[in-house]
């Protein structure tokens, strides 16, 4: 370990969803099927492509204002209003370089040494390493499969102490695919104001919900958008995970420091990412619903195909596009597991303990891959279980 490192540097947990990503890349096998990444296999939708191309020929590749063009501002708002309920001011949207730079301008804005956050297990690496960063600390809450992968009030209760600073949500989840019920978010927004503890509500998958689930955002409930900070972006919906483009609406009290982070960290957002961000968002949205289909449709094939193989249990997701498989009848060395997959079968998931204890004997697999790469992925994880475990199969 470099002499040079900061002791926090030094310690920050591995990012598990890229240190199972290079570890696949070393094999470089041309027949990789790769369910490990949370990236729509989709192309940004052609009207979206045809504005930041008319932004690169108008010049429009210069600084913009550090919180974003003011129409995109006053785009988010009013799409934050009507859709969300969420009665942000204009001011207090700031545009930023995806939600990684989101947390850790959220994260570094909150938290002081010794803080704890209360967020959910399974969580979304991001957070944990973004607050263990700062110096303050994780406490973690279940989700358990019986409840959908929600977190429960009642263990958020148990978790708060005289240190809780916030309390993370994110609904839809990532990797369980759990959704925030209505009553759940406003039994844990009475915690927060009880408390008196800011509230991150990570929105990123909001269009992506199944079977009549609807997504709420806990900022609009009685009391809590002068203490919630919500977070979204345009990654996932409209498949522009390379555009690095997402925004945070804040409390008023909060916002000048936020922004003022924001800009010492990247000075402004992409220029042309606004604009295609721009169409993004006032343009038609048929592109996102053809998405979602597909995402629906490749969620009923790969819990169907989960639950043929024996001794395998999945909860059919909410939301989002994973699944999040328990193979802990076959073994609980879920990393030995997706390292051998890679190894041996050729198809790269994520091991479940990566994103926390609870995790431990699950596969975080994406299906935001075609139905032509998950059947075949899935059909090679089969085969590597019934020739390593065959007993199971009998």
């Amino acid at each position: 370990m470099s002499r040079w490192l900061s002791e926090l540097a030094a310690n920050v947990p591995e990012y598990s969803i890229m240190e199972i990503a290079k570890y696949a890349s070393a094999y470089r096998a041309e027949d990789m099927v790769y369910l490990n990444i949370g990236e729509p296999d989709f192309d940004t939708p052609g009207y979206i492509r045809e504005k930041a191309i008319e932004a690169i020929q108008s010049g429009k590749t210069h600084y913009t204002p550090d919180s974003g063009i003011v129409e995109l501002r006053e785009a988010i708002a009013k799409k934050l209003r009507l859709e969300n309920n969420l009665n942000y001011s204009v001011d207090d949207i700031t545009v930023v370089s995806g939600s990684q730079e989101g947390i850790s301008v959220v994260t570094q804005a909150l938290l002081n040494h010794g803080d704890e956050v209360i967020l959910s297990d399974p969580y979304y690496p991001s957070y944990t390493q973004n607050i263990w960063l700062r110096g303050a600390k994780p406490v973690f809450v279940p989700l358990r499969a019986e409840n959908g992968f929600q977190m429960m009030a009642e263990d958020v209760e148990k978790a708060v102490t005289d240190k809780t600073k916030a309390i993370v949500i994110v609904s839809p989840n990532n990797p369980t695919g759990g959704v925030q019920s209505l009553e759940q978010l406003k039994a844990i927004a009475e915690i927060a104001i009880k408390h008196d503890l800011v509230v991150i509500s990570d929105e990123i998958y909001e269009y992506i919900v199944y079977d009549g689930q609807t997504h709420h955002s806990i900022g609009s409930l009685p009391g809590m958008l002068e203490r919630t900070i919500t977070q979204n972006g345009f990654s996932k919906s409209y498949a522009m995970t390379g555009w690095r483009i997402g925004y945070l609406a804040t409390p008023r009290e909060l916002t000048p420091k936020i922004q003022e982070i924001h800009r010492a960290t990247v000075i402004c957002p992409p220029s042309v990412s606004q604009y295609a961000a721009l169409a993004a968002i006032t343009g038609p949205q048929d592109s996102v619903r053809r998405m979602v289909d597909e995402f629906s449709r490749r969620r009923e094939f790969i819990v169907k195909r989960l639950r043929e193989i024996p001794h395998v249990n999945v909860a059919a997701p909410s939301g989002a596009f994973y699944a999040f498989p328990d193979f802990s009848d076959y073994t609980n060395d879920d990393k030995a597991l997706a390292k051998n997959l890679i190894k041996h079968a050729h198809v790269v998931t994520v091991h479940g303990s990566g994103f926390g204890e609870l995790g431990r004997g699950h596969l975080r697999i994406s299906f935001a891959a075609s139905l032509s790469k998950l059947e075949e992925g899935l059909n090679r994880i089969e085969d590597y279980l019934r020739k390593n475990w065959p007993e199971k199969f009998t």
